[in-house]
């Protein structure tokens, strides 16, 4: 009697097992489960560092057009928010508003190419903003700094940046030109 309830039971459970592995409705949306938590971290991490390539490179032609009216003299009268407000003006993947918030600059005069430099802190909220113009052949350096954050946190831990940030610089080194003791406060562009 035990016997064959048990066999009736195994009989039945392999009919049951056999549906199952015939049926395949199912097999598509499983799939689909394993496959779109990689698929959608590649796709948006892809889309982070294209950005970030992107910003990047845009910070730092922002940086080398927003040099050109401190070494011609046109901005003879610069300061940390004019210096800010024409590099902003030319990133276009941010609001000025933004743009300001989240960039440091440092413009200084150096006594020659490879000559001290006014200390960066590595956070960004240790950047001090500094301009100082220099005068005529003076040989200059701008470094800006750029807190951009992170769409999706875990890539900025991988990308080297922490709590959700990721730190961005530009600079160019340039000679001002020989254009005179004084050049006034003119309107540069």
């Amino acid at each position: 009697m035990i016997t064959t309830g048990l066999a009736s039971f195994c009989r039945k459970a392999r009919h049951v097992t056999g549906r199952f592995k015939r049926d395949k409705r199912g097999v598509s949306t499983i799939e689909f489960a394993f496959i779109i938590g990689p698929f959608l971290a590649i796709t948006l991490g892809t889309m982070e560092i294209a950005m970030i390539h992107l910003m990047r490179s845009s910070l730092s032609n922002a940086v080398e057009g927003a040099s050109r009216p401190i070494y011609t003299g046109a901005a003879g009268c610069a300061t940390v928010q004019s210096v800010k407000t024409e590099i902003c003006s030319r990133i276009a993947m941010k609001g000025e508003q933004t743009c300001t918030e989240n960039l440091k600059v440092i413009l200084e005069e150096l006594s020659d190419f490879d000559g001290a430099r006014i200390e960066a802190g590595a956070e960004f909220d240790d950047i001090e903003d500094a301009v100082d113009p220099g005068g005529a052949e003076s040989t200059m350096l701008l470094r800006t700094f750029y807190n951009w954050e992170v769409m999706f946190p875990l890539l900025a831990e991988a990308l080297g940046g922490d709590e959700g940030t990721l730190l961005l610089s530009a600079s160019t080194a340039f000679r001002n030109e020989p254009f005179g003791s004084d050049t006034g406060c003119q309107s540069g562009s």
